[in-house]
């Protein structure tokens, strides 16, 4: 029987695909003791196809757009006792899932183990200003214990989130957060475990960072429920983005003139999430991952 399963959700990933598949081989762990669920959500690329060169990978389909809706069909699937998702465009450690087995043995009845995301520059930066802004604020697992749990590099038990009912397959982005901090308030432990290490990308361009900033925002929107809407989400910014100009302009990782740029480049993003809430307040739908 196995006793891990890697879940990946995958949209038009035929770039990045086989590079986390070859990671996946590299895993310390028996082939043999870990089960790896490719699940296509949509894709008008070679994404099925090369996922089918692998052989023992488990390729699904789920049509409905959606990272989470693509998650929760796995779960459904999995014929271990637990689950470790990662993205497509990441690069697993190869002691990943052996720290996720050895992680789950030293602390049971977890809720999330969430591990340490790595950022590397996958393509040469069209300004140095974006790198520092993901490296300030991507990915912030160190605080797990908050529901800043990532599935980029997040292990759970099958049973409790089947037991939950999954992520909220309505949701576009945020839904890790959401599904978090439902089990924490369901009495399980968030976990960082900083030595379960996954490899992230870094979005290189200010477009990147535009679309990210987009779905994030339309995430935020999908999931907030108190009223007025728009008035809270729009708090919700302000308070973020006063954090992040003072997090940029005591960061003693870079110089004034690099803090100056991420200050700078901070506003911008908080002008993209307003505008993004203006238009879903006009009845226009969240964007996909």
């Amino acid at each position: 029987m196995f006793q891990v399963a890697v879940v990946i959700p995958v949209w038009n990933g035929e770039a990045v695909l086989g590079r986390c598949l070859d990671a996946l081989a590299r895993q310390t762990v028996p082939r043999d003791a870990f089960q790896i669920i490719v699940v296509d959500n949509g894709s008008s690329d070679a994404t099925a196809d090369i996922a089918r060169r692998y052989p023992g990978v488990e390729l699904l389909e789920e049509k409905r757009p959606g990272s989470y809706a693509a998650r929760n069909l796995a779960i459904g699937q999995v014929r271990a006792p637990i689950i470790a998702f990662t993205d497509v465009d990441c690069e697993p450690a190869p002691d990943w899932l052996e720290q996720v087995l050895r992680a789950a043995a030293a602390n049971p009845g977890f809720g999330v183990l969430a591990g340490k995301i790595e950022l590397f520059d996958e393509i040469v930066q069209e300004r140095e200003v974006f790198g520092d802004y993901e490296r300030l604020f991507s990915f912030p697992q160190a605080h797990a214990a908050r529901g800043n749990c990532a599935t980029a590099n997040w292990a759970s038990e099958t049973a409790l989130l089947r037991e939950l009912g999954g992520f909220d397959a309505g949701l576009k982005s945020g839904g890790d957060r959401q599904m978090a901090l439902r089990i924490k308030d369901a009495g399980y432990p968030l976990v960082y475990v900083p030595g379960m290490v996954v490899r992230h990308p870094v979005r290189a361009s200010r477009a990147e960072l535009v679309h990210k900033r987009r779905r994030l925002s339309g995430g935020r929107w999908d999931r907030t429920a108190r009223r007025p809407r728009l008035v809270h989400v729009l708090g919700i910014t302000a308070v973020d983005t006063v954090r992040r100009l003072r997090r940029a302009a005591v960061s003693r990782e870079l110089t004034m003139r690099r803090r100056l740029a991420v200050m700078l480049l901070t506003l911008e993003l908080a002008g993209v999430a307003v505008g993004e809430f203006l238009q879903l307040a006009g009845g226009r739908k969240a964007a996909r991952d």
